[in-house]
């Protein structure tokens, strides 16, 4: 993960974007190229990398002893693999997350092994708004055609369809099957 400050200091008031931080181009450029066409997963946090709060109170209903540490804590085992697989194959993977805090970054193991963690709250501009999209495509010198977005809720699907990224709605009550489709996109084993 880009460990600097840097992620969040893009310039997002306006149409045009300059970006501020390139740091992670010689990591990227030693990856093996990849076949899917995709350079970039960007994906939400929670419900997609970790179970969403809905899941939580579910288990909680079912499991008198189901004791979740922080949710930020619980990272689906298949967003693993995935990940993993993913940045093995080449390709550029960043959280874009309303939500998120970066210093779990330093709790988290997922979040530790991510290219960029965009929190979108750390300015007021969240997704679905274009500019959230935006700031992510500068901070990993992608363009939309590039990037396959992942999220559960579907107006954020449709804002990052709006400024032309492929963009797949995660539903949590098939969360496995989700995973292997993103696999299956990327052209991972």
């Amino acid at each position: 993960m880009n460990s600097d400050d840097s992620w969040a200091s893009g310039n997002i008031s306006g149409d045009i974007i300059e970006p501020t931080d390139m740091q992670w181009h010689s990591e990227f450029a030693a990856r093996p190229e990849n076949t899917s066409g995709i350079g970039v997963l960007l994906l939400d946090y929670g419900g997609v990398c970790t179970p969403s709060p809905e899941e939580f109170v579910a288990a909680l209903g079912q499991d008198q002893n189901f004791s979740p540490v922080a949710i930020h804590d619980i990272t689906r085992p298949e967003c693993h693999s995935v990940v993993t697989q993913a940045r093995t194959a080449g390709i550029c993977v960043a959280i874009l997350s309303n939500e998120i805090n970066p210093k779990w970054a330093d709790s988290v193991e997922l979040l530790a092994s991510v290219d960029h963690i965009i929190a979108c709250s750390d300015n007021g501009v969240l997704k679905p708004d274009r500019r959230a999209y935006q700031r992510a495509l500068m901070l990993t010198d992608s363009s939309a055609e590039q990037v396959l977005f992942v999220d559960d809720e579907p107006d954020n699907v449709a804002g990052a369809r709006a400024v032309g990224m492929e963009a797949l709605l995660f539903d949590t009550d098939r969360a496995a099957d989700c995973w292997a489709e993103i696999a299956q996109r990327l052209e991972l084993p």
